[in-house]
């Protein structure tokens, strides 16, 4: 299968990952929206949602829960878009859920600073829990 998302999860193309469990991995998106835009991607390859079990939806919407609650803690957005593209917008063929915050006045900061900031936030938070 040539899924960029496939490939990722199997390794085959290094990534920006916050996290990773056996159903779900969360990546930093390489071209931003804005700082923060976080990808939740299924391990599995599901083209959209309508393919997808309740467990994989579920712990998806989990997961993303979790994220936004980091971003918030580490970048203070004033608020999250959430997206999911299908059909024709959908770029990719693999789903994904777009976590993008949302700045009143910030530009776009380098990727390796945001991801170590928000990194070291999980990594706190896992050793408090």
């Amino acid at each position: 299968m040539d899924c960029l998302f496939c490939k990722i999860n199997q390794e085959l193309i290094p990534s920006k990952t916050l996290f990773e469990d056996d159903i779900i991995k969360v990546i930093m998106d390489i071209n931003p929206q804005s700082d923060g835009h976080l990808l939740v991607i299924p391990k599995t390859h599901f083209e959209d949602f309508i393919e997808m079990d309740e467990e994989t939806i579920s712990h998806a919407f989990e997961i993303a829960k979790k994220m936004k609650e980091y971003l918030y803690m580490t970048l203070n957005p004033e608020g999250l878009t959430l997206t999911i593209n299908y059909g024709i917008n959908q770029e990719i063929k693999h789903f994904h859920l777009h976590l993008i915050p949302v700045y009143k006045n910030r530009g776009i900061h380098d990727l390796d600073i945001v991801y170590d900031k928000i990194n070291k936030q999980i990594n706190l938070s896992n050793l408090m829990n």
